[in-house]
């Protein structure tokens, strides 16, 4: 299973929690709050390997923290609500109850965005110090934290997600598995990694604005307008992308060669080799259960144009 894939599943799934718990706090229904301690216990001790377990410190809703792992020695707080008086209280009821002597760290989960504090710590001056920085974590943040899990565990995170949250995940946006599925299928091909009379270095202007010249204006165009819509699912692919050197060296090998050849059978005419080899990508790229985007392939093809991968100069021509 793809890194982005999976990542794109558990953003939707803490999302949908997010919105939710936002949803029935503004209607004054709270009751959701208490199941979300238990699911953050199990989901934090999945992605972060903690064994937390569910802790009434104070009296119902003045609780100093929900959960506590004494082994590693963290507590944790979830909430609702992201205002400095939340966390202020959480913090002088955990100092007030003794809780710094079992406890080296204190967190405040958010179910949502947290803000922008002025102070950049709660304590100080021999009384237990809490980061509003490091310490205080919300969605995006839980977001930035699986990320960088192996494969399995993100998996195992997805599949809790799924089964805890019931709801219904998206179809995978056609762009991004489009994409996914390319990138997947180009680098997977066995061409070696001769390049041949192909040069290596990219030079987007003397290609388009010399060699191709006459078809300067369109070439600019297609990646502006494609770029537009399809520039950020790319990259978000690529930051996710498992593959390793050996695989994109032959992606980039197996794009010059192969586009050098179709370039060839169109007479060097970059648009007419351009549309064939979009058609000649998403027929090796095979089928889906929604047909592939087309202008995502030939928005990658032209990307790739830019980093002269496809189409590439030859070193004789600007030697």
């Amino acid at each position: 299973m793809n890194r982005a894939n999976l990542l794109l599943g558990i953003s939707h799934y803490l999302t949908h929690l997010q919105v939710s718990v936002g949803l029935l706090n503004s209607l004054n229904l709270q009751d959701i709050n208490g199941h979300a301690e238990a699911f953050f216990r199990d989901f934090l001790n999945l992605a972060l390997g903690y064994e937390l377990k569910n802790i009434n410190i104070i009296e119902r809703n003045a609780r100093a923290i929900d959960l506590g792992d004494e082994d590693e020695r963290i507590a944790v707080q979830v909430t609702s609500t992201s205002d400095l008086d939340k966390i202020k209280h959480t913090h002088k009821g955990f100092v007030a109850n003794g809780l710094d002597g079992k406890y080296d760290r204190l967190v405040v989960l958010i179910i949502g965005e947290k803000r922008r504090y002025r102070e950049a710590s709660l304590g100080g001056a021999g009384v237990f110090t809490i980061s509003l920085t490091d310490d205080v974590w919300d969605i995006p943040e839980l977001l930035r934290k699986v990320g960088d899990l192996p494969l399995d565990r993100l998996e195992r995170c997805r599949d809790f997600l799924r089964d805890e949250l019931r709801v219904v995940e998206p179809r995978q946006s056609n762009e991004v598995s489009t994409l996914v599925r390319l990138i997947e299928v180009l680098s997977a091909a066995e061409d070696g990694i001769s390049v041949g009379d192909n040069r290596e270095d990219p030079d987007p202007d003397r290609k388009i604005r010399d060699r191709f010249a006459d078809h300067a204006a369109f070439l600019e165009r297609q990646y502006v307008d494609l770029h537009e819509i399809y520039g950020r699912a790319l990259a978000e692919v690529n930051r996710h992308s498992d593959l390793g050197h050996v695989r994109v060296r032959k992606l980039q090998v197996y794009l010059m060669n192969w586009s050098d050849r179709v370039l060839a059978e169109h007479g060097g005419d970059p648009e007419a080799a351009l549309d064939a080899l979009t058609g000649k990508v998403l027929r090796t790229m095979g089928s889906s259960e929604v047909a592939f985007d087309e202008c995502a392939v030939r928005y990658y093809l032209v990307d790739q144009l830019i980093a002269c991968n496809v189409f590439p100069n030859k070193r004789a021509l600007h030697a």
